[in-house]
């Protein structure tokens, strides 16, 4: 958390610093920034810096544009029984505290979560793309830009019409938004770079019965599942590992190899033939030949087979991501079939080789990344910016979170912002409305470390289990250091898109078969060599080649 709350008081310095370089502003408006005081930028040449344009280079937009201009913002359709994401109380709130203000007819275009690749796509090739086009995950954005659907930015315009959004954001813009030496695409902020929710649950109440320490290596760990085996209590989980291919990170080593991970790390395509793989898969064949986890494994394409073995008192562990809807959905469940039971959280380095560093992967330092659609006019791009800069303000962005106080919301004695479970006319969205304030933040904000630890745990740990919140962020603070972001790489990995379904594909057929038919150490040996050899061959060399190339050429962060 140390590195989050860096961000987070830096953050606040810097909107301080920004917002009193406003004209005449009240906290909620947009308005121009003067010449004094700007931040130093990127402009037409990537790398070179100079002072920011003067104002007189841009027009003034501060009392509403002339003619109406409409701007088209994606938010998900996530299936939320009751919930329209482009019509409702917060989208009129939206329209009434900025596009009428400023002349902008903001419309919301329905982008499905699970399909947004496909949505975007479509919508590109339709040439009916709105405004704003994003991803959280920066390959995909180089797949946006590889199709043409961005225009080149400004970063002068950008921290001309939105000075407090690049205050906080420019230096990150400046490194990360460059993409074959063009400035192409701005992020919001994220203050948080690990997950504070997301854990292992372990049966604490077997471990007990049984004289278990918590586990601190792989060795322990395993030792503890032929215990509970002997026992006749369960086994572990290991979900399908069908994407966001993130499994290996504790057969890695420590300091990481730098290139290795360039090359091999990545959400997109999984590392078949890099040897932390191998070695991660040469454990899970140990423990599945031992029958120490789920022999179903491979059917459980979505967790929530694991999830009900864990309720079901089958399993020993389950990994989830644990929130108020946790208690009812998984503790009281597993309280009603086994009122005995207690829960605790499974140590991260549980998972680790003895003598290796329990590493995770951190997130990049922001969170939505966008660019403005290729054929946004002048006005519509910098209808963006003025969006983006309203939405910045503190009293904007804390109502899009929280609400309002005495419905959504109260203040308890400890300062926390409380929900109150309001379901009236101003309901906020089943995440706090975050598809709507994510172009600016992926987290909610907050002033200091501990107003941010209380609510965290305030909003995320079921009532009575509020440890498990406490035992994940101790463990992050604790493991800290091994926490390392992949690589992201400014220019597009063509052979990415090319591949990686087909890859995926064959990753789970053949993993899956390495794991579960190879029943000696010789077995495993062949299969894994013969198996890596099909994998090079259906393009995953192709991905190694192009990403050897642009990291050889410095195309990366």
């Amino acid at each position: 958390m140390k590195k989050a709350l860096q961000k987070i008081l830096a953050a606040g310095l810097v909107s301080a610093m920004a917002l009193g370089t406003l004209a005449g502003c009240g906290s909620s408006e947009t308005s121009t920034a003067t010449t004094e005081s700007q931040p130093e930028v990127k402009t037409e040449e990537a790398g070179e810096t100079t002072p920011e344009a003067a104002a007189s280079d841009f027009t003034d937009y501060s009392g509403g544009f002339p003619e109406a201009v409409t701007l088209q913002v994606p938010v998900y359709e996530r299936g939320w029984e009751g919930w329209n994401p482009t019509d409702n109380y917060w989208t009129k709130w939206i329209q009434e505290n900025f596009g009428d203000k400023y002349n902008v007819n903001v419309e919301f275009v329905s982008i499905g979560r699970s399909t947004e690749v496909q949505d975007f796509t479509q919508l590109l090739s339709a040439g009916s793309a709105p405004t704003f086009i994003f991803h959280y995950d920066y390959p995909n954005i180089l797949a946006y830009y590889a199709q043409g659907a961005y225009q080149e930015l400004n970063a002068d315009e950008i921290a001309y019409y939105a000075p407090t959004f690049w205050g906080t954001m420019g230096d990150i813009i400046k490194d990360y938004g460059v993409i074959d030496d063009k400035l192409m695409v701005v992020m919001g902020d994220r203050t948080e770079l690990v997950s504070s929710n997301f854990g292992t649950l372990i049966r604490k109440d077997w471990m007990d019965e049984l004289g278990i320490e918590m586990p601190t290596n792989l060795d322990e760990y395993n030792d503890m599942l032929l215990k509970f085996k002997e026992a006749g209590y369960g086994f572990g989980s290991e979900p399908l590992l069908a994407k966001s291919f993130n499994f290996d990170y504790n057969f890695r080593g420590w300091p990481n190899d730098a290139e290795g991970r360039a090359l091999n790390s990545d959400l997109a395509v999984a590392s078949f033939t890099w040897e932390p793989t191998k070695e991660y898969l040469r454990n899970l064949n140990y423990e599945y030949q031992n029958g120490l986890i789920d022999p179903d494994f491979y059917l459980d394409t979505d967790g929530n087979q694991s999830k009900s073995n864990f309720v079901a008192g089958k399993a020993a562990t389950y990994p989830c991501y644990i929130n108020a809807g946790t208690q009812e959905n998984v503790i009281d469940p597993l309280l009603a079939q086994n009122p005995d039971a207690e829960i605790a959280i499974l140590d991260p380095a549980a998972k680790s080789p003895a003598g290796e560093a329990p590493q995770g992967r951190e997130y990049w330092p922001f969170g939505m990344i966008y660019g403005i659609n290729a054929d946004a006019t002048d006005e519509e791009r910098i209808a963006a910016w003025m969006y983006v800069e309203w939405m910045s303000q503190p009293d904007v962005i804390d109502t899009l979170q929280n609400g309002f106080e005495g419905k959504n919301y109260e203040v308890t004695e400890d300062g926390i912002k409380a929900p109150t479970g309001y379901t009236g006319e101003e309901k906020l969205s089943n995440n706090d409305n975050g598809d709507y304030w994510c172009l600016v933040n992926a987290n909610k904000q907050y002033e200091t470390e501990e107003e941010w630890r209380k609510s965290i745990i305030f909003s995320n740990a079921p009532v009575g289990y509020e440890y498990l919140i406490e035992d994940i962020l101790a463990y992050n603070d604790k493991y800290e250091e091994y926490f390392t972001p992949d690589t992201c790489f400014t220019v597009p990995i063509d052979t990415l898109a090319e591949y990686s379904s087909d890859l995926a594909e064959l990753w789970k057929e053949s993993y899956v078969q390495l794991v579960t038919k190879a029943a000696t150490d010789e077995e495993f040996e062949s299969m894994y060599e013969s198996m890596s050899q099909s994998y090079l061959d259906a393009g995953y060399q192709e991905i190694l080649d192009e990403k050897q190339a642009a990291f050889d050429a410095g195309q990366y962060h």
